[in-house]
């Protein structure tokens, strides 16, 4: 790394790289942003596979607002993703915490500077460094970004987080002293009651049934019918917060499960583990989270769930339901302003004749703390252990079709959650020359749409790939190129300036846009690709020794299976 680009204020840090952490009330930040802080998306709240771990801070539906660092420090990493995070900036503080912005449009001048110089050594746009103490240091208050809206971002806004710097685990900003306006009361839906052993039943059922709930008065809520259980149950509450009174869905704070004023089970985000988020799927009851967006918090534990959210745990949350007892409920939910609902109904003891359900067909039991393996002639699984997350009746099917290489093959349900990858290999229905074989690719097959899912090549002829979510899969290929359409019209590239900007729109049919390189009389030059647009951009201000008069571009476009366009433009710079 280049230590003479340095523009930043000198300000020296002692000892900076031996600081000692403090605690979040002593510590002074500032804001982010000069306009009000107005929250968007809070830190615990549910999002797909992970807790949202910062605040989406809201920036009035425009890109571009100033982005200050909210303590002297040092920027410690600069990265550029087209998903996730997007354009992001960390600074590290000497009082043992990194401040994180995300889904930025830009960089000050000084940084975007210095990047195009990493862009350039790499030939990509992408890319993610990491520096040193002294390399980069900064004010409290220093305009160190723009907001904008990339990554992964559905709408401009900042995602603003602060981590402990040696563990790099996320904490609640709200616990540093930032006040956000906050008057409403947690909303409660409904509660879930789950039987946890054989035998036990809830309403003279062996299943989990829903009870909605009913609004007494702000913040106080009932069960709109009678609860009867009999042996082992637990419970899940659908429950989430609004802040400012906006439209905008947010998580709670904490939750206590309390039973004849005893609590039971409670767990509450003040810190997350990166390495541990995806855990949340085994947190909230997964299927309704998929299928319908509703956001069950379950408030006990079972099988794999390694969260250190929970500050209370008595007998796993479990409830043993007797006969001539009698149980008081009392969920008490809080956001961090302490704006607090609560929700309270009565289970009673129901004795019902015991029914033996009927045999769940399935293929075989997988246990979630041991690897598992499953074979057909076509189709070999592998689940290292504790993929799952908890014992599991895996259910496979196959399925006749011409529309794919290989049948279709339903890998149990995609409402069941995995924590980690695991591996699939497919054979196709007919032997495959390396040639069609290298454009192969595994796909999920949607209702109306399929997804690629990548693949390689086994030496027997076969495809693999790992994945993330069950679900109908089959062999596809992809032998189209990337589709490649100039938006700026001919007439303007006769008649260029140094600033101009050339957009052209790119796509790909299936695997998706792999790489992209732009050369300008042979040489490799920055271009942007505006993923969510689907548009590539080329911005000649970026181009330093551009000179007067005739020049050629080479766009070179090519998606995940190696399938290439090649695009010639023909300009004129006055």
């Amino acid at each position: 790394m280049t230590k003479n680009i340095l523009f930043f204020t000198f300000i020296s840090f002692l000892g900076f790289k031996n600081f000692a952490q403090v605690s979040p009330e002593n510590t002074n930040f500032g804001n982010p942003m000069d306009i009000p802080l107005i929250v968007a998306g809070n830190f615990g709240e549910v999002r797909s596979n992970h807790f949202h771990t910062g605040l989406d801070l809201k920036t009035q539906g425009v890109r571009g607002k100033k982005i200050k660092s909210i303590e002297k420090g040092y920027v410690s990493r600069i990265a550029f993703s087209l998903y996730g995070y997007g354009r992001v900036i960390y600074i590290s503080h000497p009082n043992g915490y990194t401040s994180v912005y995300a889904h930025l449009s830009k960089f000050n001048s000084e940084i975007e500077k210095y990047i195009q110089t990493i862009q350039l050594e790499n030939q990509k746009e992408t890319f993610s460094i990491y520096l040193d103490s002294n390399e980069m240091e900064v004010l409290k208050g220093q305009v160190i970004a723009f907001s904008g809206n990339s990554g992964g971002s559905s709408a401009p806004h900042l995602h603003f987080e602060i981590r402990e710097t040696l563990s790099e685990n996320p904490m609640n900003p709200l616990l540093f002293g930032y006040k956000i306006k906050d008057v409403q009361k947690p909303i409660i839906k409904a509660v879930k009651i789950y039987p946890m052993e054989i035998g036990s039943q809830i309403n003279g059922k062996q299943t989990a049934q829903v009870f909605p709930v009913r609004r007494i008065k702000t913040g106080k809520y009932i069960l709109k019918k009678k609860v009867n259980a009999s042996g082992k149950i637990g419970f899940a509450i659908h429950t989430y917060d609004k802040m400012n009174a906006k439209r905008n869905i947010c998580g709670v704070y904490s939750i206590k499960s309390e039973c004849n004023n005893e609590t039971f089970f409670s767990h509450k985000m003040s810190k997350l583990d990166f390495s541990t988020n995806r855990f949340m799927n085994h947190h909230v009851d997964y299927k309704l989270h998929k299928a319908k967006r509703n956001n069950f918090h379950k408030a006990f534990l079972k099988g794999n769930n390694k969260l250190d959210i929970y500050s209370k745990v008595k007998d796993n949350g479990y409830l043993n339901i007797e006969k001539g007892k009698s149980y008081k409920m009392k969920f008490t939910v809080k956001d961090y302003a302490k704006n607090t609902s609560t929700l309270s109904f009565n289970v009673t003891y129901g004795s019902w004749l015991f029914k033996v359900l009927k045999k769940e067909k399935f293929t075989k039991t997988f246990l979630h703390q041991e690897a598992n393996y499953f074979d057909t002639t076509n189709c070999t699984i592998l689940l290292s252990e504790y993929t799952l997350y908890d014992d599991l009746n895996f259910k496979y099917k196959v399925t006749k079709s011409d529309d794919y290489l290989s049948d279709i093959h339903e890998i149990h349900n995609k409402y069941t959650a995995v924590q980690k990858k695991f591996k699939i290999i497919l054979s196709p229905k007919n032997k495959m020359d390396s040639s069609s074989l290298s454009k192969a690719l595994i796909v999920q097959v949607g209702n109306k749409k399929i997804y690629a899912k990548g693949g390689t090549i086994t030496p027997e002829g076969n495809i693999t790939t790992r994945l993330k979510n069950f679900g109908n899969f089959a062999i596809f290929y992809d032998i189209e190129p990337p589709k490649v359409e100039l938006i700026t019209d001919s007439v303007s590239l006769l008649n260029l300036t140094k600033n101009s900007i050339i957009k052209l729109k790119i796509s790909d049919n299936l695997a998706g846009i792999e790489s992209y390189n732009v050369y300008l009389d042979g040489n490799w030059i920055i271009s942007n690709y505006r993923r969510k647009k689907g548009e590539l951009w080329i911005d000649l201000s970026k181009v330093e020794t551009l000179l007067s008069g005739e020049h050629s571009i080479e766009v070179i476009i090519t998606d995940e299976r190696g399938n290439e366009s090649i695009t010639e433009i023909n300009i004129h710079i006055n």
